[in-house]
């Protein structure tokens, strides 16, 4: 499965691709957001999920981390703050937007990403515009699939402050 998911997210990104005409494979979390337009909160964040022994959730930003109408998503590690100093998680992961059409999906892939204190979340402001929002919303709910699979993380034995992991 690595080799087919690092394949995908290379493609994406030589690319530059935002529509993928893939499904996301082997989805480790799905978050169903009901009635998306209705959302007045500036930032939702889903249940925490885990993968590997680590604690992950999922932050969206209905009208844009910056306020700018487009949804910004990114994948969070949740209980990043309760961590030793010197934490790090390195990792493969993708976002996905699923609708009923399997031809119309956005997908926010990420090759290797390093996760630590000082970036405990990885992803994307400018996803996709709010004017084409309705394409993606089923009866008016977004929903997000999160695939991550964890490729290194460190232990108690394995911090050292004077190294610089990611």
């Amino acid at each position: 499965m690595r080799d087919l998911f690092l394949d995908y997210a290379v493609t994406c990104a030589i690319l530059n691709l935002d529509f993928v005409f893939l499904t996301c494979q082997d989805p480790m979390f799905t978050w169903v957001i009901r009635d998306f337009k209705s959302l007045q909160d500036r930032r939702v964040q889903s249940e925490e999920f885990n993968v590997d022994g680590c604690t992950w959730s999922v932050l969206v930003y209905p009208n844009g981390k910056e306020g700018d109408n487009y949804l910004s998503a990114s994948l969070l590690v949740s209980n990043f703050q309760d961590l030793p100093p010197g934490w790090w998680i390195t990792t493969n992961f993708s976002l996905c937007i699923e609708t009923n059409s399997r031809y119309r999906r956005r997908v926010l892939a990420a090759s290797e990403k390093c996760f630590d204190a000082n970036n405990p979340s990885w992803g994307k402001i400018y996803w996709l515009h709010r004017r084409e929002l309705n394409g993606f919303l089923v009866n008016g709910d977004l929903k997000i699939v999160a695939q991550v699979e964890v490729l290194n993380k460190s232990t108690h034995e394995e911090i050292d402050l004077d190294y610089e992991h990611c």
